[in-house]
This record gives C-alpha cells, structure tokens and sequence, in this order.
C-alpha cells in the first residue's frame, strides 16, 4: 500500500508563532477546513485525540509532532505543515508526562484507515536526518521546505 497525499505550498507555513500546542492545531485544521481537505469536525477531533493520545516525536535536536485525526473526517488526503518560529510543548508520543519543544508540525489529513502508520515510518526516516531537519527549519520559502520533505514524505 501507498499512501497517495497531496502535499503545495498552499498548506505549507512557516514562521508561525503561536503560544500553544492548541493555537498551532486550531491554525493547521482550520486551514484544511477552509480549502476542503477535511470535514468541519476535524479540528475538534484533532484537539481531543491530541489530549488523549500526544503526538511529539522525540529526535535528537529539531522536534516534530504529527498530529492526525480520524480517516472518516477527511474529504481528500494531504499534509499541513507548520513551522515554528518559537517551539511550542507537545507531549511524547512515546511518553505523555515528558513535554517536547516542537518545531514542526506534520498535521496528516489521510482517508485511508492504515495510512498514518505508512506515513508515521516515512516520518521517522525524516527525524533520522537532524540535518535535514535542520535545513527544513531554516528555509527561507515554503517551495524549499516543500524540496526538503517531499524525499521522505511523499513515496
């Protein structure tokens, strides 16, 4: 199986400051909301199963959350990507008492029921690359956090 997402710069931003986990979350969702990708139900799905199920991912220097929700709220599936000016906490995935400085979010919008686990080992070849990451952080557009993804994201 492969996961086929639609992955443009018009759902790719960066220098976002925000305060809180929440804020970024409320930002991506409403984004796909607005331009079609998920249903009207997605955002409040995402905050509930960030708060029961976190999403930061731990990595040796850059950190990433990939927040998702449910496949049956997504009308077509893509990615958001958020870049963080300032980090922001997210809870370890693998450890939810232990708080992350994330700065960046790959918010997965993907309509098929085991597509997360596809993209979520995608995602982990992209943490293995601290330089990469690095490179992501520091692009000065979105065309180049999009050339520096799309080798890992995108099969």
């Amino acid at each position: 199986m492969s996961v086929g997402v639609y992955f443009h710069k018009d759902l790719v931003f960066k220098d976002l400051e925000f305060s809180s986990n929440v804020e970024v979350l409320e930002f991506l969702a409403s984004k796909l909301y607005e331009k079609g990708y998920v249903k009207e139900e997605y955002k409040e799905a995402i905050l509930e199963r960030e708060k029961e199920y976190p999403t930061g991912l731990p990595s040796i220097d850059i950190k990433i959350a990939i927040p998702h929700a449910n496949h049956t709220l997504v009308n077509k599936a893509t990615l958001a990507i958020g870049i963080l000016k300032n980090p922001v906490e997210f809870k370890a995935m693998d450890d939810p008492d232990k708080g992350l400085n994330v700065s960046i979010v790959i918010m997965l919008a993907l309509n098929e029921p085991h597509g997360h686990i596809e993209m979520l080992q995608r995602i982990v070849k992209l943490i293995k690359n601290p330089d990469t990451l690095k490179e992501i952080t520091q692009a000065s557009s979105c065309e180049e956090i999009i050339s520096k993804l799309e080798p890992y994201l995108i099969a």
